[in-house]
């Protein structure tokens, strides 16, 4: 198999699921069929995708493919499993690339961005919350029922805090903007779950 490091770049770039939505037209009211249709398209490429990399990493062993890994998995359909739901595929392949490269900024962002989806959720669970969806032309609203299952005290506050140690990690490295940008929403986040549990 041939390595093209170009190739890979852009699928780690590529289009999330809502930007895909969105420029093949199915936030304009198309009907529930067609909406599945176009989605199913982009979750078939990832998945090519995701196993073209998986092979290329038994021929080469390199942190721009556990990289492009972690960013594919991260735009894989959240309705397969708890596993995509929870984001453990992006957080497994984020490790791997850290381990290989502690100095790729981007990594510690996209593995914040996943702790911060799972405090967003709630804290972590082995099977699939009760979620109901609704779509219109502006937004995808996501409603989810949450259970309180965890070990945890506080399980949004604890993934909040690992959300913010990884963004702070990626500062360290690129003192970007967009990260600044994002980490003072995180600690906003964490000011509102802090104070909700003195109350």
């Amino acid at each position: 198999m041939n390595y093209d490091k170009k190739m890979l770049e852009g699928w780690a770039g590529m289009m999330t699921w809502e930007e895909y939505l969105t420029k093949e037209g199915a936030f304009n009211n198309v009907s529930k069929e067609v909406w599945q249709f176009i989605e199913q398209k982009y979750f078939r490429v990832i998945k090519c995708r995701i196993e073209h990399c998986k092979k290329l990493l038994r021929e080469y062993d390199d942190w721009h493919i556990c990289y492009t890994l972690a960013e594919l998995n991260d735009r894989g359909n959240l309705d397969d499993s708890a596993e995509y739901l929870y984001k453990r595929p992006v957080r497994y392949w984020c490790i791997k690339t850290i381990r290989r490269n502690p100095r790729h900024a981007p990594t510690w962002a996209l593995l914040a961005e996943a702790y911060i989806w799972i405090a967003a959720l709630g804290g972590e669970n082995k099977e699939m919350p009760k979620m109901t969806t609704e779509i219109n032309e502006q937004d995808i609203a996501v409603d989810i029922e949450r259970e309180r299952s965890s070990n945890r005290r506080n399980p949004t506050l604890f993934f909040t805090k690992k959300a913010i140690k990884c963004l702070e990690r990626a500062i360290e490295i690129n003192h970007q903007e967009k990260y600044i940008h994002r980490l003072r929403e995180f600690y906003g986040l964490r000011a509102e779950e802090s104070e909700g549990n003195k109350t």
